[in-house]
């Protein structure tokens, strides 16, 4: 029975640790889709997440656009962002963002932390970008929240 039990848990702990890897879709709209991925984490190491804006459509990422994302302040997290005023910010023009060189769809905003200890925290901020068709550039932001298992 025990051995079972065993079994079970740590099968549970193996679905949560790979669901966290990848945490999936975070934000969608008309014209665009927001995909999040983590990092390893491991507490008192530098952690990432990776948002991923992909646009739909007609559109692509606008190259000219200064892409910023906002942490939310979080227990027992300290983010490491390159603004000296504000480390919760990550930017475009701090290296944070970059496009995809081989598709004009596809940029990624890449936010780290250190977590404090172990166990479950959320990210979660305000992401700023724009995607443009050959006819006009839209302006979005998308508050988006993703899970991050510490080991």
């Amino acid at each position: 029975m025990r051995s079972t039990v065993r079994n079970i848990t740590l099968a549970s702990l193996v679905v949560l640790w790979a669901s966290a890897a990848d945490a999936g879709q975070v934000a969608t709209g008309d014209n665009y889709v927001i995909n999040a991925s983590t990092s390893s984490c491991r507490a008192g190491g530098e952690c990432t997440v990776a948002l991923r804006l992909e646009a739909q459509g007609a559109f692509h990422v606008n190259k000219e656009y200064p892409y910023k994302f906002t942490a939310n302040d979080t227990s027992g997290v300290e983010f490491l962002g390159h603004d000296p005023s504000n480390k919760n910010r990550f930017s475009k023009a701090a290296g944070d963002f970059a496009l995809d060189a081989s598709n004009e769809k596809v940029g990624t905003m890449t936010v780290r932390f250190k977590p404090s200890s172990r166990g479950s925290v959320s990210i979660s901020g305000l992401f700023k970008f724009s995607v443009c068709s050959a006819q006009n550039c839209q302006l979005g932001q998308a508050t988006v929240t993703v899970p991050v298992a510490v080991r």
